[in-house]
């Protein structure tokens, strides 16, 4: 049995996906109907994604939500999908600065070692162009060139850290669709698919070499 846990925001948990609830949701459906006529479930997915969360919160969270979910013996392969909400201006600063950024990060991916677990790092994506660097309708205030930064701080740290790594920022801005809400951050229903065929690929390649 592998069991797949999918940390991350509110991309994460789906919002604006109205069709099937987001990527994470979309690929434990997948799971179900791949197993449906087995007697075994070998793979098993929890979509733990918390709208608004930085990684000050799944810091808070991690090792909790991790021990109630792994069985000595079951696999584990563990994704992590932050920055977006780290990266909110606020008083002049990102609200939660690079170096908590990487130190949670880093917490959360040495716990996740120790238990033997995989690790697969998301990294963020894309923002439209009329809500970068100007105050959205949840007055929160995002800059383009502090996801391109926060991206490389998560790239080098995969390196690090030995953690595998889904550049989906540049897939998104490669894709000629129209792939976010009308709000400019969250993907819609188009770019949640995008996200679910982009991440499937990759845990079936991770999956065959664990």
């Amino acid at each position: 049995m592998l069991k797949i846990l999918c940390f991350g925001d509110s991309i994460t948990l789906g919002e604006k996906d109205i069709e099937q609830g987001g990527w994470a949701d979309r690929l434990k459906k997948h799971y179900y109907q791949k197993f449906e006529y087995s007697q075994t479930q070998q793979i098993s997915l929890y979509n733990l994604g918390v709208a608004g969360e930085t990684t000050d919160g799944l810091l808070r969270r991690f090792a909790i939500e991790v021990a109630a979910r792994s069985i000595k013996g079951q696999k584990l392969l563990i994704l992590f999908a932050y920055g977006i909400n780290d990266i909110v201006i606020h008083k002049g600063k990102n609200i939660v600065p690079e170096r908590y950024y990487l130190r949670n990060l880093h917490h959360c991916i040495t716990i996740a070692k120790e238990l033997q677990a995989n690790v697969l790092l998301l990294n963020m994506l894309p923002i439209a162009e009329f809500i970068n660097s100007k105050t959205d309708q949840y007055g929160k205030l995002r800059l383009a060139d502090d996801i391109k930064k926060y991206n490389r701080l998560m790239k080098n740290l995969s390196v690090e850290m030995n953690c595998e790594y889904l550049d989906l920022h540049t897939i998104f801005l490669q894709s000629s669709q129209d792939n976010l809400s009308a709000d400019g951050l969250h993907p819609n229903s188009i770019g949640h698919q995008l996200l679910y065929q982009q991440i499937k690929q990759k845990l079936s390649d991770l999956s065959r070499c664990l």
